[in-house]
């Protein structure tokens, strides 16, 4: 914000020198100068309130984005948590199944063990 702050002084004292040379430097009559410099000065205050209506605009908008964008990214959680738990649930039958087939497999491998190491194999 404070860059904004600095730009918009920095425009507003470039008004103020500006319109003080343009009077200064002008051969233009009084009335006629004091016209010029209250229609410029009119002028400015439209740039000014129209700026300052863009930037609200651009404030609101930035708002509902950032609540638009919240509530997009809750609803991607939410189907993550759901698609995870479905795998889950679909793959338990068979991380059960393999677990009791590596408890098989190692049951067969201790008998097949004890059969070659047992006295009346030799």
């Amino acid at each position: 914000m404070g860059k904004a702050k600095a730009l918009i002084t920095g425009f507003v004292f470039g008004g103020v020198v500006t319109a003080a040379s343009v009077l200064i430097t002008t051969p233009k009559p009084g009335k006629e100068l004091i016209a010029d410099a209250k229609d410029k000065s009119d002028d400015i205050k439209e740039g000014f309130a129209k700026l300052k209506n863009d930037f609200n605009d651009l404030s609101t908008q930035v708002k509902q984005l950032s609540a638009e964008g919240k509530e997009i990214f809750q609803e991607v959680a939410a189907d993550l948590k759901r698609s995870i738990s479905s795998y889950q649930e679909d793959i338990e039958p068979n991380l059960s199944r393999l677990k009791e087939d590596v408890e098989e497999m190692q049951k067969t491998l201790d008998t097949v063990k004890e059969e070659v190491n047992s006295p009346a194999s030799k």
